[in-house]
């Protein structure tokens, strides 16, 4: 027997069951959910197309047209607002300022008849020192000094004025002859203020002199009791000098209440003309 014929040949391995028995495990391997979808969004996912169609001209245009409608539209609504908003306030002030006319002109009634009332009382203490007969009947001067010793201060509210000048509500006011009347007014209220200042300041610096030639102690009661008759003891004997600057105090007091009648006078007209034109536009 020959020796290839001793060997026993070893079967060769089949491919195709080897094949099968790889497909086999294969299969029994267990697959990834999420890596299975995870595929499947890779293979749907796609870059979009940036790339738009080029506009025409005229639709550049027509939005640059709308953009710039939409601005001046806003802007034109805002100033329109601001507008409304001023012309009320103006209208506010202008109630204001009518409400202060009103009370001024209650003030002006009542310091015309104050100053009509004392002037009668100074001419005839004047009189009295000018002919030397202040002692002759200290019951009758006493009762004219009393009268003439009123301290009036006149004052006129301004502040309706000052909040419509300081909030610009005057330049709101169409109505010119309205505006130029308010600063005629105002004007005059300034020109009484000022010259009863300067008259007050010329009387204090003669007060001095004044309180201690007459008997002030007797006259420190009456504004308390308005009954309150001072009896006051006889002057003593005057100076030249002292006799002029006396009969200077009260010729002041004088001259300052018959000026302020004609201010007021002058007043009254402008704050009546005021009324008449503030009335008319308010009922518009």
């Amino acid at each position: 027997m020959s020796e290839q014929g001793g060997i026993s040949e070893e079967p060769e391995p089949d491919s195709g069951s080897g094949s099968q028995e790889v497909a086999s495990d294969a299969e029994n391997i267990p697959v990834d959910s999420n890596a299975k979808s995870s595929n499947e969004s890779m293979e749907v996912h796609h870059h979009p197309d940036l790339h738009h169609k080029r506009k025409h001209f005229r639709e550049y245009v027509l939005e640059f047209f709308m953009i710039f409608l939409a601005v001046t539209m806003g802007f034109f609504a805002e100033s329109i607002r601001e507008h409304y908003v001023e012309l009320r306030n103006t209208r506010q002030y202008l109630q204001t300022f009518r409400q202060e006319l009103i009370n001024n002109k209650r003030g002006y009634v009542v310091y015309d008849s104050v100053c009509k009332a004392i002037m009668p009382s100074q001419d005839s203490i004047i009189q009295i020192f000018f002919e030397k007969r202040e002692n002759q009947d200290l019951h009758i001067m006493s009762r004219l000094l009393r009268q003439a010793k009123h301290i009036l201060i006149p004052s006129i509210d301004k502040a309706a004025y000052l909040q419509m000048v300081n909030s610009g509500g005057l330049k709101n006011l169409d109505n010119q002859a309205l505006r130029d009347s308010i600063s005629t007014y105002v004007g005059q209220i300034e020109l009484f203020e000022t010259y009863n200042s300067l008259i007050y300041s010329r009387r204090n610096n003669a007060i001095t002199e004044i309180m201690k030639m007459e008997d002030a102690y007797a006259f420190s009661f009456w504004r308390f009791n308005p009954g309150y008759a001072p009896e006051i003891r006889p002057y003593q004997k005057m100076t030249e000098g002292e006799r002029r600057l006396m009969i200077f105090y009260y010729t002041s007091n004088m001259l300052q209440f018959s000026s302020d009648i004609i201010q007021l006078e002058r007043l009254t007209r402008s704050n009546d003309h005021l009324m008449t034109m503030i009335d008319e536009i308010l009922d518009k």
